[in-house]
């Protein structure tokens, strides 16, 4: 397998599909989801991530999704070899010490292939849908920094007793404990996000970027961890993704997709991966020379695109 190629990950399709305006591309299902990673691990996709919501971001509140816990289980009980993330898990969702032991068990599950991807969330109608209470920024990430020691300790200590801001732990006991470093992953862009990055993480996962912006993040981001001296992390970055025979009909076919918004259409291809299988490729290998070591592609309908990934995009990577 070629490095360029185990770098690239792909999104379970989870929301039916990842462009805002568009009708539902696929359906909802976790059957749907499981079959579409099959397909990745078959042809030899890296890493599989399923983000975090509990009302639909993309198409709406009332479209339906699937849960992300569940679902990443279920996904690593019948794959093998594909690494496994979210996208990341909202920080507000889960009690810090149930977290831990809910990523102890999926990282035995999965014989060691679940990294854990946190972030502090966003999107505010959900946590008042479900009952969860709201905090303010800067709270969220301070909260998150709590649950990340908490975690840490219950991995690693016999007794854990905490005593925070937020949360109190005492006497914790987490066993069995996992058989392998769960890796750390903080997704978010805001300076305390960068700040807890810099501190904690061993990986940063970066939303569609432009490649000047990128290139800007990436270089905060080591001389931030340098200053601090801790070893550098790893980088990942998201992307939408559209082939065609040439780079003009990807973006016409982009612009039909979208429903004539050309703005959308440009913005999409200039963080994303749209274009010609040459150009597709070119950008997957100039990002990788940046430093990012997981290239995340959101496609729709998922098991369509992975056909035409696997006989017009991996033979030349």
């Amino acid at each position: 397998m070629s490095k360029l190629k185990s770098k690239l990950g792909i999104y379970a399709p989870v929301y039916g599909g990842w462009l805002r305006n568009v009708t539902q591309e696929e359906e909802v299902s976790y059957r749907n989801a499981e079959a579409a990673v099959l397909k990745a691990e078959e042809i030899g996709i890296g890493s599989i991530w399923v983000p975090d919501h509990f009302l639909n971001p993309i198409k709406g509140e009332r479209a339906g999704l699937l849960e992300a816990w569940t679902t990443l289980t279920a996904l690593a009980a019948v794959t093998k070899k594909v690494e496994l993330f979210h996208t990341c898990i909202c920080q507000g969702f889960r009690y810090p010490a149930i977290l831990a032991k809910m990523c102890a068990t999926l990282s035995d599950i999965s014989n060691g292939r679940f990294q854990l991807s946190l972030g502090a969330g966003w999107f505010k109608r959900e946590f008042e849908a479900y009952g969860v209470p709201w905090h303010e920024h800067d709270d969220r990430i301070d909260r998150s920094r709590e649950q990340l020691e908490i975690m840490k300790g219950l991995w690693t200590e016999e007794t854990f007793t905490y005593k925070g801001k937020y949360y109190e732990i005492t006497n914790g006991i987490l066993e069995p404990k996992p058989k392998k470093k769960i890796p750390i992953w903080w997704a978010g862009e805001s300076e305390k996000s960068r700040e807890l990055t810099a501190d904690v993480a061993d990986g940063w996962l970066i939303r569609g970027s432009t490649m000047e912006k990128l290139r800007d993040k990436i270089a905060d981001m080591r001389k931030r961890i340098g200053e601090k001296g801790r070893s550098q992390i790893q980088y990942a970055v998201t992307g939408q993704f559209l082939i065609a025979d040439t780079d003009k009909k990807a973006q016409e076919k982009l612009e039909t997709i979208l429903q004539g918004e050309k703005n959308v259409a440009k913005t999409t291809t200039e963080t994303g991966f749209i274009g010609s299988p040459e150009t597709v490729s070119e950008k997957i290998n100039n990002i990788s020379k940046l430093g990012v070591d997981y290239i995340i592609l959101l496609a729709a309908p998922t098991i369509d695109a992975l056909n035409i990934m696997s006989k017009k995009l991996l033979p030349i990577l």
